[in-house]
């Protein structure tokens, strides 16, 4: 699946599409820059799913839980841990066993733990605009596929 946007509304309408895809216990990982719209995707995704919580972003707190919609959404931001030990310091076990759906920033120490994932790549394209970004998202696990548009 590829997705044009121009602007924060139209990663988060992206990302609320998206989510009618999910199913309870799916991972989605999210690779971008700083400021690639990463969060603004994730909010996108939490909306579609009934959230209504401001969604931020996890920096600081490493993972924020949003339980208020039709299934939790648990949003990582892994950017400051510094091995596989801190996953498992945060209970990230639980929650990949739990019945939500997680979304994790800066996925590289995570990716080992996971049967099967979502990927969104989002890339940012300074020559075409400052809010021009092409959104990729592929399946991986037991098949590596790209999904249907």
């Amino acid at each position: 699946m590829q997705y044009t946007s121009n602007c924060y509304n139209d990663t988060f309408e992206f990302g609320k599409e998206f989510s009618k895809t999910l199913t309870k216990g799916d991972v989605v990982i999210l690779n971008g820059d700083l400021g690639a719209g990463k969060t603004a995707f994730t909010a996108g995704v939490a909306a579609g799913l009934g959230i209504t919580d401001y969604v931020s972003s996890p920096t600081f707190t490493i993972v924020n839980e949003y339980r208020n919609g039709k299934t939790p959404v648990f949003h990582f931001d892994l950017y400051r841990l510094t091995g596989e030990d801190d996953l498992y310091d945060i209970g990230v076990e639980e929650y990949l066993s739990n019945d939500g759906i997680c979304i994790f920033e800066w996925p590289e120490f995570a990716k080992s733990l996971l049967d099967s994932y979502y990927t969104v790549e989002i890339q940012k394209d300074l020559s075409v605009s400052e809010d021009y970004r092409k959104i990729i998202i592929t399946k991986s696990g037991n098949k590596n596929e790209h999904i249907s548009d």
